[in-house]
């Protein structure tokens, strides 16, 4: 039987929600990348891999950074899923894989989640760097981390220096995650680390002018800290740069390729496609033929059509966009005109079910 390689990106609301599975058909290595909000976890994490039998088994979960979008579907998953599961290894870089000069606070200073990991998953817990940070060496080379059946892990962000910028400002940043979490709790807007609009779409879209709108990369801390990965198999890989800052990301690309464009088979654009994670540079160095956005627009309007300008203008060849919801921050990309124009097709989910994109 045939390999597959195959990523579900579930509708996440404003967040992020990736199940991957490669490997054999009938029996496949598993990776969760992030859990969405909390709606995300029991509307369809909890059914997905309660599905998977009486013991579900997850090869590799990743918590790519602190942000509400992409954390608390992952704490109702491993609270309320109601039977026993297993997890090979976790990723997520908490208070104690922060680069600590001559202080140790310890778990207590984290949030529920390191709390979880450090009593359920403590061996899971970063296990491919013994327990210390996932991200870029200090020297800038890249970690390259290898899973099971085959899979590899290149990993471009973060460094040091976000990882530091975190350690300054963890108890801001723990403050506005349990401000946000209340907020969910009770049903009200969530707050948001920056809100970054896009352009107003008025009449016909315009690629050039959107894509040569001044461009201001993401600085906010918890983007910063993000895991941003290459995972390759058989051939094929997909870039999953969760909310990550392009100027690292791009940075660790070219150490990968220092001259031609980087190529892959899909990329899941950073920060749901915020114009603040996506730059002219970024998209000139990129090659892939699926891109994926994340988001049903809530709050921040992801994604912003500057973003997506630069991608089309920037980055050449046939481009397929998967977008896991249909809204009005996405669905002006829905034309035949601009899809003959700029050499693209698009896809859209429903935002009930998830949208799957089959690598092989």
């Amino acid at each position: 039987m045939s390999d597959i390689f195959r990523i579900h990106v579930f509708p996440a609301q404003r967040g992020d929600a990736l199940w991957i599975e490669y490997g054999p058909q009938d029996k496949p290595f598993t990776i969760l990348v992030d859990g969405g909000i909390t709606k995300t976890g029991r509307e369809h994490l909890i059914e997905h891999i309660g599905a998977l039998g009486d013991e579900p088994h997850i090869d590799l979960l990743v918590v790519t950074h602190i942000d509400l979008d992409h954390i608390q579907g992952v704490l109702s998953l491993l609270k309320e899923l109601g039977k026993p599961m297993t997890i090979n290894s976790v990723w997520f870089n908490g208070w104690d894989q922060l680069p600590i000069p001559g202080e140790e606070l310890g778990i207590k200073e984290g949030i529920e989640l390191s709390h979880l990991l450090e009593e359920r998953f403590a061996l899971a817990w970063n296990r491919e760097t013994g327990g210390g940070r996932v991200g870029v060496a200090d020297d800038g080379s890249l970690q390259v981390l290898n899973l099971p059946g085959g899979m590899t892990a290149t990993i471009l962000s973060p460094n040091r220096v976000k990882l530091e910028k975190l350690r300054d400002e963890w108890g801001l940043v723990i403050e506005e995650f349990g401000v946000g979490q209340e907020a969910e709790e009770r049903d009200e807007e969530v707050p948001v680390h920056e809100e970054i609009d896009g352009l107003e779409i008025m009449g016909a879209v315009d690629v050039d002018l959107l894509a040569d709108f001044p461009f201001k990369e993401d600085k906010t801390t918890p983007n910063g800290s993000s895991i941003a990965c290459v995972l390759a198999f058989k051939g094929k890989s997909a870039l999953l740069l969760g909310d990550a800052h392009p100027g690292l990301v791009l940075q660790s690309l070219k150490r990968l390729s220092p001259a031609a464009p980087f190529k892959t088979d899909c990329v899941k654009v950073s920060h749901h496609g915020s114009k603040a994670n996506t730059s002219a540079e970024l998209a000139k160095h990129l090659r892939a033929p699926q891109w994926i956005f994340s988001s049903n627009g809530a709050t921040t309007k992801h994604p912003n059509p500057e973003a997506v300008a630069r991608i089309l203008k920037h980055s050449s060849g046939q481009k397929h966009f998967v977008f896991n919801y249909t809204t009005g921050f996405n669905d002006m990309w829905d034309d035949d005109d601009l899809r003959a124009k700029h050499r693209y097709t698009t896809e859209y989910g429903d935002g009930t079910e998830a949208v799957v994109v089959k690598l092989l």
